[in-house]
């Protein structure tokens, strides 16, 4: 890629992003694009140790460090968890959001996500995509951008319910800053998340996944992604980050 994009990574709570896609957008920071992340909840539900404010504070503190981690400029909408609907509010608010970062290229959950955060985040990025470049939507306040950025949907926690990927980037050399990175999120890491999903090793969780993509693709670590078709925006150049075959 020659061209220097503007990347949008667009998720419904802190630490999404960081597991899921995360090398990716380190790739993109190393290659000299500019990465924008924006997180829709605050986390308020993710703990059973502390209160709502309690835990919305320290995640917010967590989603900065992961953000610094990639390189990434972070962006908090802070929404409460489970409060991200399909409505014309919301719908405006990415509408605005796209229009604040221009980017070439988004990165977000596919609508076919298992949790609603997830899924409605992803709809409102698919459908806020097209029309951020439209004039005279009175609700928004920024102005329309010049273009239709391309949107490609990143993976569910356990590769469940969606299509086979159609695009995979090799995080090879980014891996183990991906593990830093989320490492971060110290809140999510220890009973929380291991009493609502069963998962004691997120580490190897990640291992796992990627390893399985980089098996796919021909090399060691890889993401993987499903672009989202959008007549008349397809690119006659690669908008993510190659596969170096080799790198195992």
């Amino acid at each position: 890629m020659s061209k220097q994009l503007t990347v949008l990574c667009a998720s419904a709570h802190p630490d999404d992003i960081e597991l899921q896609c995360s090398g990716t957008l380190i790739r993109y920071v190393k290659e000299g694009h500019k990465v924008f992340m924006a997180t829709a909840c605050t986390g308020n539900v993710g703990s059973k140790d502390h209160t709502g404010p309690e835990i919305e504070a320290i995640r917010a503190e967590e989603a900065k460090k992961g953000a610094a981690a990639i390189g990434a400029e972070l962006i908090q909408l802070d929404y409460k968890d489970a409060d991200v609907w399909l409505d014309h509010a919301h719908w405006t608010r990415y509408v605005d959001l796209i229009r604040q970062t221009n980017p070439d290229v988004i990165l977000t959950h596919d609508r076919d996500d298992y949790v609603h955060d997830h899924s409605n985040v992803g709809e409102l990025v698919y459908r806020a995509a097209i029309w951020a470049s439209v004039a005279n939507i009175p609700e928004c306040k920024l102005a329309p951008i010049d273009h239709i950025p391309t949107v490609f949907y990143f993976e569910t926690i356990g590769t469940t319910r969606v299509a086979p990927p159609d695009h995979y980037v090799d995080i090879s050399q980014e891996f183990e800053q991906k593990l830093h990175a989320f490492s971060q999120h110290k809140s999510q890491r220890g009973d929380f998340l291991e009493k609502q999903f069963g998962v004691k090793d997120w580490d190897e969780y990640i291992t796992t996944v990627n390893k399985l993509r980089g098996f796919q693709c021909g090399c060691k670590y890889a993401e993987a992604f499903r672009v989202v078709q959008t007549w008349p925006n397809h690119k006659t150049y690669r908008l993510l980050p190659p596969v170096q075959f080799g790198s195992r």
